[in-house]
C-alpha cells in the first residue's frame, strides 16, 4: 500500500507540468479572445516552473485527505511529532509553490511592463491571472479529490 501511494505521488509530481501545459492548451482552444489567449500563453511558459510544485501540493493534499477519510470514524491519536511532521511537510510544500509562483511572476515582469507600456489595461492582466488560477484550481483540485478517494477506497471499513 505504501509503495502504491509513493508511486501515485511520484506520478502526480511528474505529471504536473504536462497537466499545466494541457490546461494552457484548453484555455486557448476554440476561438479564444485576447484574455484567454494571454492567460493560456503565460500558463504555457510557466508550465515547467509551477507544474512540479503543483503536483507536489496535489500529492500532499490527496494524502492528507485520504488519511482524514480513513481516520474519520476512529479517534485521532496524533502525538506532537506527528503534528510537527504534518505541519512541516504541508508548510514546505506550500512555500515551495509560493516560491515558484513568485519566481514566475518575476520572470514575466518585463513582459508585463511592456504590455502596460503598449496600453494594455491592468484589469486585463489581473483577469488573466485570476483565470489561470481558477483553471489550475479546478483541474488540480478535482485530480486531488479523485486520487485521494481512490487511495482511501481499499482501506475504508
Amino acid at each position: 500500500m505504501l509503495g502504491g501511494w509513493t508511486l501515485t505521488a511520484l506520478g502526480l509530481i511528474l505529471a504536473g507540468p504536462g497537466l499545466t501545459h494541457l490546461c494552457a492548451l484548453l484555455l486557448q482552444a476554440v476561438r479564444p479572445g485576447a484574455l484567454r489567449l494571454l492567460a493560456g500563453r503565460i500558463l504555457q511558459e510557466e508550465a515547467r516552473r509551477i507544474g512540479r510544485p503543483l503536483g507536489v501540493v496535489c500529492a500532499v493534499a490527496s494524502g492528507a485527505y485520504a488519511m482524514a477519510t480513513l481516520r474519520s470514524g476512529a479517534r485521532l491519536d496524533m502525538g506532537p511529532l506527528t503534528v510537527l511532521g504534518a505541519v512541516l511537510v504541508t508548510g514546505c510544500t506550500l512555500l515551495t509553490l509560493a516560491t515558484a509562483a513568485i519566481e514566475a511572476r518575476n520572470t514575466r515582469a518585463e513582459t508585463v511592463a511592456a504590455l502596460l507600456r503598449l496600453g494594455a489595461p491592468a484589469a486585463v492582466l489581473r483577469s488573466a491571472a485570476l483565470l489561470r488560477a481558477a483553471l489550475l484550481l479546478a483541474v488540480f483540485g478535482s485530480l486531488t479529490w479523485t486520487v485521494a478517494a481512490l487511495a482511501a477506497t481499499p482501506l475504508a471499513p
